[in-house]
């Protein structure tokens, strides 16, 4: 299930050569090939999955003729035929390969994972490329149905291949690290000018016992102090007092020693006493005999990377904080410049404002990138309290701020008329809400069922207009008032909702 499409004969024509030699000796530097399933990877193929939405996503790395699944969900299988790889053409790609439906795709639509079992449709991948930009392999998902993703499935597609090769790039340093060792015991001189190379990141060597042995050059750099003043010390003195009393650096050497490595994101401390964010990986140094003789700990400071983080997430909040200010202000000039009109007309006002300031709190909640359309639903139309009345169908699709304003005043003018004039005024009526992309285009449809019959409104007040709006604009609506109750279909570009 690779990322290609691609018959042998292309393949062979198009890597052939120092390139495709380069290629492979970086993959087979990182020694990753054949290894067993790993946590951490395997995480990556199901955050990917549940993201996007599709039933298949697999972290893949394209060797010699063949391709290898580190992790996979939705297969149940390690390797797959390479002449029938997605992957294999993905790693001829600068970036980024996406494929909405394979059938409609020259590369692809002869593709027997295509015309035949499983009949795939959909590929999304990113790239796994080293730092001299040598494509390894994919971070990539598939489905059975055509599909988009969205600007922020891509994105996130995009850091999880940068992740993946975080880890490997700290995978092979750490196995230089083990190698480093072992050839100390005959070449101490060697053993030295491995680790001091690698000054962008803090290696440090400890005993079984948990006391420093070695310090190399990036670690006086991150941490602050000088390899003589560090060895004899015990591993825990640049982590935090609370994650000392925690007990933490010796959990994550029983870890090692068990799992064969464990990593790890925290806070660490420098001589100066300035805390540092860094990601790191404690691994085991053993023997020939198997006998374990100590660890070796890489960390990586990602200070700058938090704070970025930790800034927005505080302006955003910030910025929340102003908009419900906002919304109260408006609310209440509202209600006095509303006095004497009719308290409906004031009711209908108020509850719009309500529907916005709902759908400010989801996008809030995902810093204002996007939301998951059923979520929206929910919170406004308030399916907690009502959920035998509303009955929703469709697949995960993430909405953007504009979109999501526009759902939440359009949504909340329907419910606030089927609770008036339709399905949602008797007992036994509930509305049924469906939803699908088709292509390119967005569909939604409203229906409702067990009411009265519908009639056109005698004149078309704000909320008809807003119907007649329909998603972000688009006017594209089909309304029907029929005996057996309200329906109506609303349609816009696929690529609207998270713009």
């Amino acid at each position: 299930m690779g990322m290609a499409l691609v018959n042998g004969a292309y393949y062979m024509n198009t890597m052939i050569g120092t390139k495709e030699r380069e290629r492979l000796q970086a993959l087979d530097s990182y020694c990753i090939l054949d290894t067993p399933p790993e946590k951490d990877f395997d995480d990556v193929a199901k955050l990917a999955s549940d993201i996007c939405g599709t039933p298949i996503a697999v972290v893949n790395l394209i060797g010699d003729r063949r391709q290898f699944f580190k992790a996979e969900v939705g297969l149940g299988v390690r390797e797959t035929p390479f002449e029938s790889s997605f992957c294999a053409k993905a790693i001829l790609e600068n970036d980024f390969l996406l494929v909405p439906d394979a059938t409609k795709d020259h590369r692809f639509d002869c593709n027997p994972l295509v015309v035949g079992a499983p009949h795939l449709r959909f590929y999304a991948g990113a790239l796994l490329k080293t730092s001299e930009g040598l494509p390894l392999g994919t971070v990539c998902v598939l489905d059975y149905e055509p599909r988009q993703l969205s600007e922020l499935q891509q994105r996130t597609l995009r850091v999880l291949a940068s992740q993946v090769m975080a880890r490997l790039e700290l995978r092979r340093l750490a196995a230089s690290e083990v190698a480093a060792r072992k050839l100390a015991l005959e070449d101490n001189a060697r053993y030295k000018a491995v680790l001091e190379s690698a000054i962008d990141y803090a290696i440090v060597v400890s005993g079984r016992d948990g006391l420093i042995t070695d310090w190399n050059e990036g670690a006086v750099r991150v941490l602050g102090w000088t390899a003589a003043e560090a060895r004899g010390h015990d591993v825990s003195f640049f982590f935090t007092p609370e994650d000392r009393e925690a007990g933490i650096p010796e959990s994550e050497m029983r870890a090692a020693a068990v799992h064969g490595r464990s990593m790890d994101e925290r806070w660490h401390l420098r001589k100066s006493g300035e805390r540092f964010w860094a990601n790191g990986e404690l691994m085991p140094l053993v023997a020939d005999d198997g006998s374990l003789q100590g660890y070796v700990k890489i960390l990586r400071d990602q200070t700058e990377k938090r704070l970025a983080e930790e800034q927005r997430q505080l302006l955003l909040e910030e910025m929340a904080h102003r908009v419900k200010n906002s919304f109260a202000v408006v609310q209440a000039v509202a209600t006095q410049s509303l006095r004497g009109i009719a308290p409906e007309v004031t009711t209908t006002f108020q509850e719009r404002l309500i529907a916005l300031g709902r759908a400010h709190d989801m996008l809030l909640q995902t810093s204002w990138q996007s939301t998951q359309l059923k979520a929206l639903i929910d919170s406004v139309l308030l399916r907690d309290t009502f959920i035998e009345r509303f009955q929703l169908q469709g697949p995960d699709v993430d909405v953007g701020p504009k979109a999501a304003m526009s759902l939440s005043l359009l949504l909340h003018e329907l419910a606030t008329n089927a609770l008036k004039y339709g399905s949602l005024s008797v007992d036994d009526g509930r509305v049924d809400i469906s939803w699908i992309i088709r292509g390119e285009e967005f569909e939604l449809t409203w229906r409702e069922v067990g009411g009265p019959p519908a009639f056109a409104p005698q004149r078309k007040g704000f909320g008809s207009r807003l119907i007649g709006l329909g998603v972000n604009g688009s006017r594209k609506v089909d309304l029907d008032y029929g005996d057996t109750g309200f329906f109506a279909r609303f349609r816009a570009s696929a690529a609207s909702l998270t713009s």
